[in-house]
């Protein structure tokens, strides 16, 4: 779709991502840049797109009344809008892929996962609610003190008051973004005449189930109208006020809003400054502009630098107010006296001074050009048995469990051996088990043998999904395998987060090159792009292709499991920096 001649209209992803984006956009006199990764493309690069096909696909098979408007291709935006208008006019329960009227006076657009029928209208016709779909998750458990009641659906009767309310578990509040694209949704449904009677609703599909159900997918219902998100303010005592999503989303939106138009009339006056200046963010990472932003940022600007426990872009623009932008000057900053003007200007943030002295720490670290400190005197014990393993599991974007990899060292001298259970294919949930059941058994073996065997880790993502995918088998030896398993298991990152601090962050690939001295044979380690590189070796169509992409993962997962086991030595040897 293209958007019509000097008019500002924003998408469902603008209120919650970066304002110099927008900035850059609608500027004249700036070159748009090459094809880049898009807000909705980067939810295709963290898998959601698979994701959101799977759940749309089961809302298919369990729903009778559903129009499915995707498409493989990229049908014209007005034929997509039509089919939309139709199947509203015809008030099908379920609407896949909907292609939402533009709202030229309100500046927006959007299409959405799923609209689902709901209460009509006074005025008779057909009204909807807006329903996205996450790869994350969206519910947490509420304390015994929480107030807020959630209200969920089963897919196969989605509709808001076939729910049922929990005060159990309720909706994060956290994934504002999903609030905020809900909200536009919404907006867009109220100026094209489609939404639902009652108050204004919105939900959210995500990865989480609650455990009582089962292991279904459900919708998660939020009000918009309830104040949820906590949010900076100034006139307030406490300096923050709870407001609601759609607050929150028209304050957001018509910032935005205002943001492209000034830049618009850029051209009209060259002297008016910009409304807003680069912070980098998260979102940097990926974004088609960031080429653009990097030259206006000193080298040793705070955003840039920090990357790890990040302040934010409010935090950020009031050091910047006053006359704190890089890491030196945050290094000769007189903390205790700066705080007394610095914090009222973040009061929405918990912790906001911890979260200041935690940055200057860091920033001092730099300045002296040492990336890892160790932060007690004791030796550091770690634990040891006649055989020790060290365990490394590789997911897909989807989430599924398709590499078992293993470093097994017998403590002989001799050079620990790579051992690996893996499918580069295709991952059902059946293939998933079976591949588990094969790299556990083979453990348990080892453990029949061994003892005193110890199965090395850093940080909980095995043990967590091993017992997972244990629970959910419904497999009572494959539980008792996984927790057999389990009891071996040593995690290496409790110890060395009490023992060390770094400018990074401590996480494995840091800690073991740092420390330990380890190096990954890839020129670009990571778990996102093994990720893709597995999805290259399913679906490439070269099967040389496809064989050295997998050989590729390979490689990364022995790495990983030979950098736990360099890091394990190097504690051992008293972590010499």
């Amino acid at each position: 779709m293209t958007e019509p001649t000097r008019r500002v209209v924003l998408d469902a992803y603008a209120a919650g991502s970066c304002p110099v984006k927008i900035q850059n956009r609608y500027d004249p006199a700036i070159e748009a840049p090459g094809e880049g990764a898009s807000d909705a493309l980067l939810e295709v690069f963290a898998g959601g797109k698979a994701f959101e096909y799977e759940v749309l696909s089961e809302l298919i098979r369990v729903c009778d009344d559903v129009a499915d408007l995707r498409s493989a291709g990229r049908p014209q935006w007005d034929l997509l809008q039509a089919r939309t208008t139709e199947a509203v006019a015809a008030g099908t329960s379920v609407i896949l892929g909907a292609a939402l009227p533009i709202d030229l006076a309100g500046h927006r657009r959007g299409q959405a996962d799923i609209l689902i029928r709901d209460e009509q209208r006074p005025d008779g016709r057909p009204g909807y609610l807006p329903v996205e779909v996450k790869r994350h998750r969206v519910i947490e458990r509420q304390g015994p003190r929480g107030t807020r009641a959630g209200r969920f659906s089963r897919l196969a009767e989605p509709v808001h008051a076939s729910g049922f309310d929990s005060l159990d578990w309720v909706f994060k509040t956290s994934r504002e973004r999903d609030l905020l694209q809900m909200s536009q949704y919404w907006r867009l449904l109220e100026a094209a005449g489609w939404s639902a009677g009652g108050e204004p609703r919105g939900g959210v599909i995500g990865t989480d189930t609650i455990p009582d159900l089962g292991q279904e997918w459900l919708v998660t219902w939020v009000r918009l109208e309830e104040k949820l998100v906590r949010t900076f303010s100034r006139t307030s005592e406490q300096g923050w006020r709870l407001r609601s999503p759609l607050e929150r989303y028209d304050h957001e939106h018509g910032f935005r809003v205002s943001v492209a138009q000034r830049a618009l009339s850029s051209t009209q006056d060259p002297s008016a400054a910009p409304m807003v200046t680069p912070i980098r963010i998260r979102e940097c990472d990926r974004c088609e502009w960031w080429q653009r932003c990097l030259p206006q940022f000193h080298e040793e600007d705070l955003s840039l630098r920090i990357d790890k426990s990040p302040l934010d872009v409010r935090e950020i623009s009031a050091l910047r107010r006053f006359g704190i932008t890089t890491i030196t000057d945050l290094c000769a900053a007189d903390l205790d006296g700066l705080m007394a003007d610095y914090l009222p200007e973040v009061k929405h943030r918990d912790g906001a001074e911890s979260r200041l002295r935690l940055a200057a720490r860091r920033a001092r670290l730099m300045a002296a050009g040492t990336e890892l400190e160790k932060v007690t005197e004791d030796p550091i014990e770690v634990p040891g048995g006649s055989l020790e393993i060290d365990l490394d599991l590789e997911t897909s974007a989807d989430g599924r469990v398709y590499l078992w990899g293993f470093c097994v060292d017998d403590l002989s001298g001799a050079d620990p051996e790579f051992v690996s259970f893996g499918v580069f294919s295709d991952l059902g949930f059946a293939a998933e088990i079976a591949l588990m059941r094969r790299a556990l058994t083979w453990l348990d073996g080892l453990i029949a043998e061994h003892g005193d065997l110890r199965i090395f880790h850093y940080s909980d993502f095995e043990t967590v999904n091993i017992r997972r995918l244990a629970g959910r088998s419904g497999d009572r030896e494959l539980r008792r395998l996984a927790a057999r398993v389990i009891e071996h298991c040593v995690d290496l990152f409790p110890l060395v987060r009490q023992n060390f601090f770094a400018v990074r962050g401590l996480g494995l690939k840091v800690v073991a090159t740092v420390g330990a001295g380890h190096t990954w044979r890839d020129e670009d380690p990571g778990g996102l792009n093994s990720q893709r590189w597995f999805d290259e070796a399913v679906t490439a169509e070269d099967p040389d292709v496809r064989a050295a992409a997998a050989q590729r993962v390979l490689d990364y997962n022995e790495d990983d499991v030979r950098a736990t086991h360099a890091l394990r030595g190097w504690l051992r040897a008293g972590a010499p920096l």
